[in-house]
């Protein structure tokens, strides 16, 4: 079997594949940021410097932060409503706290809804913990999809 040619500039003998187009590319013709051929870089250069396109990459780099964001906005309404209803309501003869720390709840209560409260706890500690599961255990298929898809991407 013979030496693979570059297809982009039919030259030299391709030693790379193209991460976004599948060609096979030598060491002049090749992105080495990003392993793509030079012709998928100026295609995704211009993509990106279009007004009318948002960049994929911007767009998950800035949702885990709206995210995070987002989860401070909720715990700070949070603790305003049981601000403000226990200025208004007062305190009765029960008071409850219920923490969750990564997996870990904390539970502090007295009163008639401490019951429920460490009812509420381990409901919520369950779910939470199916849930990161569920998110591991996707990412990890989605890395070792990535890893199978980059090891049959390359030259033999």
């Amino acid at each position: 079997m013979g030496a693979k040619i570059c297809e982009v500039c039919g030259e030299r003998q391709a030693k790379y594949v193209c991460q976004e187009c599948g060609r096979k590319i030598c060491e002049r013709c090749v992105e080495p940021s990003n392993l793509i051929c030079l012709g998928c870089s100026r295609e995704i250069e211009k993509l990106s410097s279009s007004p009318n396109r948002v960049k994929e990459g911007v767009v998950f780099e800035t949702l885990p932060i709206k995210i995070f964001f987002l989860g401070f906005l909720l715990i700070f309404v949070g603790f305003i409503i049981i601000f403000l209803v226990t200025l208004f309501y007062g305190l009765k003869n029960s008071i409850s706290l219920f923490l969750l720390i990564g997996p870990i709840p904390i539970i502090l209560g007295a009163g008639e809804h401490a019951v429920l409260l460490t009812v509420l706890a381990i409901i919520v500690t369950i779910i939470c913990a199916a849930i990161f599961i569920f998110l591991s255990r996707r990412r990890y298929l989605e890395r070792r999809g990535e890893e199978l898809l980059s090891n049959f991407s390359g030259l033999k």
